[in-house]
């Protein structure tokens, strides 16, 4: 079974940058997200990705359903466990504005449909970030989870492109 998680990342971690190359996000700032074991992607998806972009900005959860963003740590900084066990950059922390100076941002989604809604685990975090963003976003979830429709609310923004392990697909 690790053998297959890590062959569905090395996918993940390729089509996540055909989709950096398709948005013109090549060597530009993005934002991606550490996974979780169970989710899609590396523990070091947000340093595979650094290789390709100028800089890689992560998300730090605050109170309130609130993410704050630091970007993703040089050699010899530290990272940390955060308050949902993700692992998040110590270095200076900024307000979801700074994602409008990035050419995408890849987010993290327990299902997303085929018209580009997005699923997250509900509490918010990444509806309040992407707010009247105008970036392109792309959903990461594995292939059974880009599904025909998922429940959605008024206030959830659509995403532009989905990345599974078998593909990158702009929405």
């Amino acid at each position: 079974m690790p053998e297959r998680k890590a062959q569905l990342d090395a996918e993940i971690v390729t089509y996540s940058i055909a989709a950096m190359t398709h948005f013109g996000a090549l060597n530009q700032p993005i934002a991606a997200y550490n996974p979780l074991p169970s989710e899609p992607g590396p523990a070091d998806y947000a340093a595979c990705l650094n290789a390709h972009a100028q800089s890689v900005w992560l998300p730090i959860s605050l109170a309130e359903g609130v993410l704050a963003w630091a970007s993703t740590p040089q050699d010899g900084q530290a990272e940390r466990q955060g308050a949902l066990g993700i692992t998040e950059p110590q270095g200076p922390r900024f307000n979801s504005n700074v994602l409008r100076a990035c050419a995408l941002v890849i987010a993290p989604a327990m299902a997303v449909d085929k018209h580009g809604l997005r699923l997250g685990k509900g509490a918010g975090y990444y509806d309040r970030a992407l707010v009247g963003l105008d970036v392109p976003v792309a959903a990461v979830v594995y292939d059974t989870e880009f599904v025909a429709a998922v429940p959605h609310e008024a206030h959830d923004a659509p995403v532009d492109a989905v990345i599974t392990p078998s593909g990158f697909f702009p929405l």
